[in-house]
């Protein structure tokens, strides 16, 4: 089935961009309102029976991905690398590490990519290294070496500590001792991913050199991890403390992380940072190129930063940013967040991530008690359907399409070192990061043949296994399909202006598309009541969620949801 609807995706692929792409679009902004899928290679498909995805894994299932709608794909790090961070942490940023196959398996996985209509675009690390690079291994060595200066070292303060209070965002601090040296060397996350010197012109140069190799190879472009960390302070100066409830900037790893009782204003979104965007945009993506960089953004204020970073066409084409994914304990939080976006970003560009690999799985995040109510279903379809109305593009983790919850994993299974640092209050996210549940009967879920995966499968997927879903017409999977088909044909949600209307008191959230002479009407309920809402108009056949027109009015049942009044000049 995967593969006859992938063929035909293929073939209306070029037809239906063109119809919907809007009149006299620039088709260099294909990014424009795209749709990623994020492809967490280490946890998608076991091709070789090791326990680990993998690039030939991947190229198995683009049948399946294309069949999805979905405008391309993302793939986290597949680069040689030690593992501790599962990739994030990198030693040859232009080669393949084994355990995920090799150069040749990702040219055959871009070319079959390409020829079913699909963008690839790659997870670039651009802020440090594994401290087990050949750049770091010398540069440690002495402070006279040609890489001294190749990371970001400093001596200690006159009591022998570390030189200011910068924290990891995983615990503890951001220094560690290097006694070859008498330095302290700066890692805003592990102590094994010292920070590269990007004020260095050669160290930079390496950086926009290993973009352009995978750009050239035929990747479309990259989601820059963390760039609020291309930059710190200079001067090294040492972060204020946080005063509770005055600073809305939400982080990771637990309510009780010590990274969070900081105002991070020197080590992180630094100006120094703006620059080097500005190198890696002019070089990797030159006039005439289509190829787009996506910077993801976090522990600071993205929804009102983002312009800085995306307006023009200068630094990133859009952000990728954690808002709607940490501010879960209220939709009065959630509206604000959606009508700050509408005020601040002008011309720059958000895409819409309700989860991903480093958080909670959105289901579970998002609407944690109505599936214990028994609306999983409904608000999985109900969390893509905003992903794929609201404003911007929209990146959706695997996984999301089948609705799958946030599973329970056992101490003895955590292998994140972010969880292992802050366990018990932060179990980590390995939970996210669970195979994906390709059949519901077959060995390790249809992952792969061979060995264990490398984090069990949850009893809790098998049973919404793509398999299973695929044929179910009022499966999660289905909708997606015919939600993102329908969307093609919508030129005003992949580039138009929004409206966020004021919350009312009740778990209601509405918003107006507009632009190009079309106009659409969106209302949600994100509560498990029924709403009833005053003369709103007859929704469209679809998409819709128990949603009924009355005479007087429109009901919206639990995570119902419609579209009203779909006016085309």
């Amino acid at each position: 089935m995967e593969a006859m609807i992938g063929r035909l995706y293929a073939q209306l692929l070029d037809a239906v961009m063109r119809d919907g792409a809007g009149e006299g679009a620039d088709p260099a902004r294909w990014w424009q309102g795209a749709i990623f899928y994020q492809v967490y290679v280490r946890s998608f498909r076991d091709a070789n029976g090791d326990g680990i995805g993998d690039i030939a894994g991947v190229t198995e299932k683009l049948d399946y991905l294309a069949g999805l709608g979905v405008d391309g794909i993302w793939l986290s790090p597949f680069y040689p690398s030690p593992q501790v961070d599962f990739g994030y942490d990198i030693t040859d940023l232009r080669d393949v590490d084994p355990i995920h196959g090799t150069l040749d398996d990702v040219l055959r996985m871009l070319e079959a990519a390409h020829d079913r209509g699909l963008r690839v675009i790659a997870d670039f690390v651009p802020c440090h290294t594994s401290d087990r690079h050949p750049w770091f291994r010398e540069s440690r060595e002495s402070r006279t070496n040609p890489r001294h200066d190749w990371y970001v070292w400093a001596d200690p303060g006159p009591d022998g500590t570390e030189p200011n209070n910068w924290l990891s965002s995983f615990g503890g601090r951001a220094w560690t001792w290097e006694p070859r040296r008498s330095q302290y060397y700066y890692h805003p996350f592990l102590a094994c991913q010292p920070a590269l010197n990007l004020r260095n012109d050669d160290v930079l140069r390496e950086m926009i050199d290993a973009m352009i190799f995978w750009r050239d190879l035929g990747f479309d472009g990259f989601r820059l991890d963390a760039v609020q960390c291309i930059g710190w302070d200079r001067n090294l100066r040492s972060n204020p403390a946080r005063v509770p409830d005055e600073d809305d900037v939400e982080v990771g790893g637990g309510p009780n992380n010590p990274f969070s009782m900081q105002v991070h204003l020197f080590d992180r979104d630094a100006p120094f940072g703006q620059t080097v965007l500005e190198k890696m945009r002019s070089e990797i993506c030159p006039p005439g190129s289509d190829a787009v960089l996506i910077g993801e953004m976090a522990d600071l204020d993205s929804t009102r930063l983002a312009v800085k970073y995306t307006a023009g066409d200068t630094r990133l084409h859009a952000a990728y940013d954690f808002d709607l994914i940490q501010k879960t304990d209220s939709l009065h939080r959630w509206i604000d967040t959606l009508q700050a976006r509408s005020r601040y970003i002008g011309d720059g560009w958000l895409m819409n991530v309700l989860t991903n690999h480093d958080t909670v799985r959105a289901v579970s995040a998002l609407a944690g008690e109505a599936v214990e109510a028994g609306f999983r279903t409904e608000a999985a379809k109900l969390l893509l359907f905003l992903q794929a109305t609201l404003r911007g593009g929209a990146i959706i983790f695997q996984g999301e399409e089948l609705g799958l919850p946030q599973p329970q994993l056992d101490r003895e299974d955590i292998e994140d070192p972010w969880g292992l640092n802050l366990y018990p209050d932060f179990p980590g996210r390995d939970a996210a990061r669970t195979p994906f549940p390709w059949s519901s009967s077959a060995v390790n879920g249809g992952f792969g043949e061979g060995a264990e995966p490398w984090l069990p499968m949850p009893d809790a997927h098998r049973p919404l296994a793509a398999d299973d879903q695929d044929g179910d017409p009022g499966s999660v999977l289905s909708f997606v399909r015919r939600l993102l088909a329908w969307r093609r044909t919508m030129p005003v949600l992949r580039t138009g202006g929004d409206d966020v209307c004021d919350p009312d008191g009740r778990p209601l959230l509405r918003f107006e598309r507009f632009g190009g002479g079309e106009r659409l009407r969106i209302v949600a309920n994100l509560g498990t009541e029924d709403l009833r809402l005053a003369s709103e108009g007859q929704p469209l056949d679809f998409p819709t969620q128990n949603a009924t027109a009355t005479a007087d009015g429109l009901t919206l049942g639990p995570f119902g949801f419609a579209v009203l009044d779909h006016a085309r000049a």
